[in-house]
């Protein structure tokens, strides 16, 4: 399905409801709808052999810029995720209009004249993902692992210093909202150890949807994102973005 403006989106999610997808549901977006749902630092040699050191050259410099210090591994590798850093970690949002916004948020890279590509809003079942590929079992479909508290997730800490033992297949996780991005994405993730991308997994339609986001209607779409209050300073809740939504209302 394809949409061009926020009412058909809101009615293509009430469409997969009716189809069989049930809650909890997570949304990600995608600006190019050629993206696919895997891992950055999976996404090549350079990065997968080199995702510790990644994170140590983060941690070298990163705790100035901080009011308090990360508690844990996974706090510095959720705050190196929502910071560009190549992990593991692959960020979904409980939020869909959040994921409308990065589907439709432009590329400043984009040569002028060339046209917007469509984006896509995926839409992930996270218990299907877990059930499917074998990585949590629960009693509810809200029951899911937790970083950092469930002890099946050790063997995916990156900084753990173990070869794993069993295969890392993709699961969904929650964890901890310990940082301003995460707070307002509505941050959760699937974690994984393989390098196949989630949509290319085994009877992934069971789980694993996607929404077509028309390219030439993505700055109309933004507009009526901003109505409801979704916009880069509530997305990205920092100093630099709020200026330039400042900028952009007296310009």
């Amino acid at each position: 399905m394809t949409i061009d403006n926020v009412g058909q989106f809101v009615q293509a999610l009430r469409d997969l409801g009716a189809g069989g997808m049930t809650r909890p549901l997570w949304f990600r977006g995608h600006r190019n709808a050629a993206y696919r749902l895997q891992a950055s630092a999976l996404r090549g040699d350079r990065f997968r052999e080199n995702e510790v050191a990644m994170l140590k050259r983060f941690m070298q410099d990163a705790l100035p810029h901080l009011a308090e210090p990360p508690a844990s591994d996974w706090d510095w590798l959720l705050l190196a995720q929502h910071h560009g850093v190549p992990t593991r970690l692959l960020d979904w949002s409980e939020n869909a209009l959040v994921a409308l916004f990065f589907a439709c948020e432009t590329d400043d890279t984009r040569l002028e004249g060339v046209p917007e590509p469509d984006g896509d809003v995926w839409v992930l079942m996270p218990e299907g993902l877990n059930r499917q590929a074998g990585t949590w079992s629960s009693k509810h479909v809200e029951d899911l692992p937790f970083v950092g508290v469930d002890s099946n997730l050790d063997p995916y800490n990156p900084m753990a210093g173990t070869a794993p033992q069993v295969p890392l297949r993709h699961v969904a996780v929650i964890a901890s909202r310990n940082f301003p991005r995460i707070i307002s994405q509505w941050g959760t993730f699937t974690i994984t150890g393989e390098e196949t991308a989630i949509e290319h997994l085994p009877d992934a339609a069971k789980f694993l949807t996607r929404i077509r986001v028309e390219g030439a209607a993505k700055q109309q779409i933004l507009e009526e994102l901003r109505s409801l209050g979704v916009e880069e300073r509530t997305v990205y809740p920092d100093l630099h973005r709020l200026g330039s939504r400042v900028r952009e209302l007296f310009a």
